[in-house]
């Protein structure tokens, strides 16, 4: 299987010479040629270069879907490695969205019409079964079936099976309806302001994010430096700045093996034309956000039970007031781990607390404008609030704190 990804633009590329060319010798006019060739190659974009993730495919079943590697490992010398895992192209609602109210007439009319439908059954069943009884003690024999009495008993039989089932379907389903109602307004009251209004995004090309949270030995072996607090190879790299973060970055992305890293990814060619740019970057908020729910809608990945937290993070009720060797809870359903609590990590956008009101629904990169930068996923001191998956955190891009990290990513 190949590691390059859809070639869309080169053919948009050369379909747009051939209809110049084939436009301008017919009508004698190069620019109008060129123009009907750039409403065909703006035509074609408008179909995405990379398949959307339907919602329930494994991230193995995509990758062979998109004709990309599910993960992919960085050598960073010394045996050190950076693993990273693939993001898929996909939608999903971003922010906190406002709760819906069940509509529970329409499930009681289910409920009726169910009930209805099984007292129907039954009733003509019985009627059927006592005229058999009452003919047979008035005649002196054995009870007997006609086929046509038979086969109207099956049928009524039937009908009472299909009544009870819909019966018990629509209450589960009103119960199940109640209960995400109940879990959607507490997702909402503990929720901020700039967590809303809730939206729905689209992120057009998948991307590669890192498995795990920079270690302070993955650090080291880049920076050359370890500004920790808490001191392990395997341990969380904190006390790290969004502008050390971003140094990182750019010196991994320096480095000869990141380079043929992202050309083997995306053709030789093309990584010759990147060498000397950032190749490795922070997520944007929306790629962290998509990346942590990894295709829930619920308070955290698993689900809504702050009970459940301490088996995917460490916080404020078993850290121990300390950071932890990354990878010890258990992973969100993409396999990525410490999403929720370890240390707080520093994604790529600026901060605006009214930004989801005029967030782009396609690939937003954050405001253009601001001093804070965005920080997610809570940490080692947080309660469980502070570590959902919508939470939004902010601070200037210069501090440094032991509560503060970061993972990498390899866009397209």
């Amino acid at each position: 299987m190949s590691d390059q990804p859809n070639k869309r633009p080169w053919f948009q590329f050369r379909l747009l010479a051939l209809v110049w060319c084939a436009t301008g010798s017919l009508s004698g006019s190069g620019t109008a040629g060129l123009l009907l060739a750039v409403r065909a190659a703006e035509q074609a974009n408008t179909q995405p270069a990379f398949p959307l993730w339907d919602g329930h495919e494994s991230i193995e079943q995509y990758a062979r879907r998109a004709n990309l590697p599910p993960t992919k490992t960085l050598d960073l010398g010394n045996g050190v490695n950076l693993e990273f895992v693939l993001i898929p192209a996909g939608k999903f609602i971003m922010g906190t969205p406002k709760p819906k109210p069940v509509d529970e007439d329409g499930f009681r009319k289910k409920i009726i019409a169910g009930r209805a439908i099984f007292a129907l059954g039954v009733g003509v069943l019985l009627v059927f079964i006592a005229t058999v009884i009452i003919r047979a003690i008035r005649q002196r024999h054995r009870p007997q079936y006609s086929l046509a009495r038979f086969l109207a008993m099956i049928v009524a039989a039937g009908l009472a099976v299909l009544g009870g089932m819909h019966w018990w379907y629509s209450m589960r389903a009103l119960a199940q309806a109640q209960a995400e109602y109940q879990a959607a307004v507490a997702r909402y009251r503990v929720s901020d302001a700039d967590e809303k209004p809730a939206h729905e995004v689209t992120l057009t090309t998948p991307f590669y994010l890192g498995k795990w949270e920079v270690t302070q030995e993955q650090y080291a072996q880049v920076m050359g430096t370890n500004p920790s607090y808490f001191k392990g190879a395997t341990l969380p790299v904190e006390q790290v700045s969004w502008d050390d973060a971003q140094e990182f970055c750019k010196k991994l992305s320096e480095k000869p093996a990141a380079v043929a890293h992202f050309a083997k990814l995306r053709g030789n060619e093309f990584g010759q034309q990147q060498s000397g740019k950032m190749l490795y970057s922070l997520p944007t908020e929306a790629q962290w956000e998509f990346a942590c729910r990894a295709g829930s809608a619920t308070k955290y990945c698993f689900g809504d039970s702050d009970a459940s937290l301490g088996d995917y993070a460490w916080y404020s009720a078993n850290s121990a007031s300390k950071t932890h060797p990354v990878g010890q809870k258990k992973p969100n359903a993409w396999g990525l781990y410490d999403m929720h609590g370890n240390v707080w990590e520093w994604v790529q956008d600026r901060y605006s607390d009214k930004y989801y009101q005029e967030s782009p629904p396609i690939d937003p990169k954050g405001p253009e404008t601001g001093t804070g930068r965005v920080l997610r996923g809570g940490c080692w001191v947080n309660d469980p609030d502070f570590c959902r998956a919508a939470h939004r955190g902010r601070y200037a891009p210069g501090y440094r704190y032991a509560y503060f990290g970061f993972r990498a990513a390899l866009d397209f």
